[in-house]
């Protein structure tokens, strides 16, 4: 039980770490795979594959080679030259992702009357705290919410929807192939600065591997719960999917909903929050909760061009790019163990010295 537990505990911070704003508002899974209706079921199947194998792949290499951030893996698999560019896009992703974070924070708020700043800067100071210790906190906000968006999808099956939304197009549009692919990619590379630093998590590789098939196949299937209501219908002007289609239930529903997605929101903004602190080594500086107040507060203005438009504008460009790293993130051997590595090159450094001893001996 006590290694189910820690398996657990890494696959609700992949999860944690991927789900946010878009998702479990339903506007990401709707616009990468409800709108194709039946053929979005087919992309979400070939997503979860790939969160599963790429995602351990990835916890993999990051233990192999013990990743300080990032940009350590990234000179692994794209080579040194390409992994500047993948650095700095990368960094810029993650702030943008922040901004989204917190402008879907302020659209739950809104949602009831209680104005956008509650709901942003509740995150604001909530960030700051979860991240005095980055890895610690970021396991205890994913633990605490990720079961309950699980429950949140059941229900919603069970429940019914509550109110007329507009009906989705009855001709079935093209390109879930590609759209699944955009997800997958984007979602990966912002779980990468998270995944490949889980090794000071969870040291043991066999738990880590376990934990991350765990979080790839559970994000396929909670996405599968959303996508069986949203494919009837058309959001494509509606920040708030799920919230729309349940704000008649009665028994304080929207009320919780609206405390889960405002807490998946909070466990992806301190993802990518760590991501940025990881990179930058900022734990480590003595100005530490200074910079990273200021990083928030830059966020804060980037939030104010609205949640729905910066995802459909932001996801998709990154998807693009993400592919030029999953592709060699699949395709490249893992590296050996870091120990071993090092043992080998000592060993062929005394190889080497014998080698010019023995042809100095035949000199003489």
């Amino acid at each position: 039980m006590e290694r189910l537990g820690r398996m657990l505990v890494i696959a609700f911070i992949y999860i944690g770490t991927v789900v946010g704003a878009g998702f479990a508002s339903g506007q990401e899974i709707w616009f990468f795979f409800s709108r194709y209706q039946e053929y979005g079921t087919w992309g979400l199947l070939l997503s979860g594959v790939i969160f599963a194998v790429l995602g351990v792949k990835a916890m993999e290499w990051g233990r192999r080679i013990g990743a300080g951030s990032y940009r350590d893996f990234f000179a692994g698999v794209v080579g040194r030259q390409y992994a500047f560019f993948c650095d700095l896009m990368l960094t810029v992703f993650l702030f943008l992702l922040i901004g989204i974070m917190l402008a879907g924070a302020g659209a739950v708020t809104a949602a009831f009357g209680w104005g956008r700043a509650l709901g942003t800067w509740v995150a604001v100071f909530g960030a700051m705290v979860a991240l005095i210790k980055p890895l610690t906190g970021l396991k205890g906000v994913n633990s605490l919410v990720v079961p309950l968006l699980c429950l949140t999808g059941w229900v919603l099956n069970l429940g019914g929807v509550g109110v007329a939304a507009p009906p989705a197009p009855v001709k079935l549009p093209g390109g879930w192939f590609w759209a699944a692919l955009q997800y997958s990619a984007y979602n990966l590379i912002l779980a990468l600065p998270v995944l490949v630093t889980l090794y000071r998590l969870e040291p043991d590789p066999r738990l880590l591997m376990g934990g991350g098939l765990l979080g790839g196949f559970g994000l396929g299937i909670l996405a599968c719960l959303f996508h069986l209501v949203l494919k009837r219908f058309d959001f494509a002007a509606i920040d708030l999917p799920i919230l729309f289609l349940t704000r008649k239930w009665r028994w304080g529903w929207p009320f919780f909903y609206s405390l889960v997605l405002w807490g998946e929101l909070f466990t992806s903004l301190v993802a990518n929050a760590y991501g940025l602190v990881s990179r930058f080594r900022l734990e480590e500086d003595r100005a530490y909760l200074w910079k990273l107040a200021f990083i928030l507060l830059l966020a804060v203005v980037i939030s104010r061009f609205g949640f729905a438009r910066l995802l459909q504008k932001v996801y998709p460009f990154y998807g693009c790019f993400a592919l030029t790293i999953l592709l060699p993130l699949a395709f490249r051997r893992l590296p050996r163990p870091k120990e071993e590595a090092e043992k080998t090159r000592k060993r062929r450094f005394f190889d080497r010295r014998e080698v010019d001893i023995n042809k100095r001996e035949r000199l003489l």
